[in-house]
């Protein structure tokens, strides 16, 4: 079992994903490794996982040359530290925590392959993490159309409860004066409450002395018409002494005196009462238009109520909605930085996709100038052909004429060959002749090999 966060690739399946990014490395490149071979490769890992462009990468940090004695000394270790910086990160971020110099400029094939593996894999999980970019971007977009919609709203609920706010201080005049007319006819419209309550009852008291009083009345002059009568009819009839009829007379003047006096007082008790009767009347009267003036004052209460309910309605509403806007605004946050990251990684294929279409061009500069050099090499090697051809043509000649005159020169040896063996033939003979002679002969034959010899 693999003792790290990350599955180990064999070295083909390395090959294959570098392959993929543009980088053309072989499983042999791994059993002995170089900073040369694995300098490039970091390089462009960084560019497409880091973000960081090559041209960013050899950029120097003009803060930091300004703050160096002589910062002509440091135009290619700035750069290259930041390079080690940022692939120190991104190792880290994928799971390797021991890298160190000796990596990069000393690798060791093993640690090289473990490396490799486990930026894939850090590279293939960010991918399948961009899978979905397409789903929080339309959950963004969506949030921001709401926020949006809340926005307005929210903005349409402020100038409403502002309108509502100027309208109620134009009208908080008026209230206040309403609010004080009205506590005053409710004050006064007790009291008439109050003064028609006891008054109702003295009225129904005078209603029924007023009743009585008039039935009496009517009563009264029924019996005065009919003392009237009786005494026109006893005038008439009457024959007795003058004194009786005098006596009689004033009995009946002091009774209808009397009678006339009850009607008189009848009469003043009547008006007393319908005079108080007026005035019970006229305070109703009041007490209406104080009923008028209340109801008109109870129906501008009765506003005042409605747009203070609007009003509070409106703050709820507007709490609400600055609490929804707060939320929205949150969410907003959130998926901004959501966005941000999606940004990162789009920037991040991007890069990738450059790198790889400059790896792609790279390649086909590389394949162009291999083909124009191997075009020039195959002409170079047709016209050494050509050259080599007409050098063996020359050699073939020239072998033809050294044949021609190996076998004029054999003929001659052989010639030359055949005469000296008839001379050493001769010469044996001779020899052979001398050897069976006498000495002077024998000098001679020594003296003729001497010179066969030289």
């Amino acid at each position: 079992m693999s003792q790290f966060s990350f599955p180990l690739l064999s070295e083909r399946e390395i090959c294959h994903s570098l392959g993929e990014l543009g980088m053309n490395v072989g499983p042999d490149h791994f059993s002995k490794p170089s900073y040369e071979l694995v300098q490039p490769v970091y390089e462009n890992l960084v560019s497409v996982l880091v973000g960081v462009s090559r041209e960013e990468l050899q950029q120097p940090v003009f803060a930091a040359i300004g703050n160096l004695e002589f910062p002509e000394l440091h135009d290619e270790s700035i750069p290259a530290l930041a390079f080690i910086t940022h692939l120190g990160k991104l190792l880290a971020a994928s799971g390797i925590k021991d890298f160190s110099l000796r990596d990069l400029h000393k690798p060791d094939g093993q640690r090289l392959r473990r490396n490799l593996s486990a930026i894939i894999n850090f590279a293939k999980f960010r991918e399948e993490k961009l899978i979905a970019y397409a789903e929080l971007q339309d959950h963004f977009q969506s949030l921001v159309m709401a926020r949006d919609e809340a926005e307005g709203a929210n903005a349409d609920l402020h100038a409403a409860l502002d309108e509502l706010r100027r309208t109620a201080a134009h009208e908080q005049p008026d209230v206040e004066r309403l609010t004080a007319a009205a506590e005053a006819v409710y004050s006064e419209n007790a009291a008439l409450n109050r003064q028609q309550a006891a008054l109702s009852s003295e009225v129904k008291a005078l209603k029924q002395d007023a009743n009585a009083l008039t039935d009496e009345a009517a009563g009264l002059r029924l019996r005065l018409a009919s003392a009237r009568g009786e005494e026109e009819l006893l005038r008439g009839q009457v024959v007795q002494s003058p004194q009786k009829a005098a006596a009689a007379l004033e009995a009946l003047a002091a009774a209808l005196e009397r009678e006339r006096d009850a009607v008189s007082e009848a009469e003043r008790r009547q008006r007393d009462t319908a005079a108080r009767t007026d005035a019970v009347h006229r305070v109703e009267k009041e007490v209406s238009k104080a009923l008028a003036l209340m109801e008109g004052a109870e129906l501008e209460i009765g506003r005042k109520k409605e747009v203070s309910r609007e009003v509070k309605r409106l703050r709820a509403e507007l709490a609400a909605g600055e609490h929804e806007a707060a939320q929205l605004s949150a969410t907003l946050d959130l998926l901004k930085r959501q966005t941000a990251v999606v940004e990162e990684r789009v920037e991040l294929l991007k890069g990738k996709c450059a790198v790889r279409k400059e790896a792609a061009e790279g390649n086909i500069e590389e394949q162009l100038r291999d083909k124009e050099a191997y075009e020039a090499e195959n002409a170079a090697n047709a016209a050494k052909l050509a050259e080599n051809e007409a050098t063996i043509r020359t050699l073939r000649e020239r072998l033809r004429e050294v044949r021609q005159a190996h076998e004029a020169q054999r003929a001659q040896v052989l010639t030359q060959y055949a005469g000296l063996l008839e001379e050493v033939r001769t010469y044996h003979g001779e020899l052979t002749s001398a050897m069976e002679g006498r000495g002077p002969g024998r000098r001679e034959v020594t003296e003729h090999t001497a010179l066969l010899i030289r």
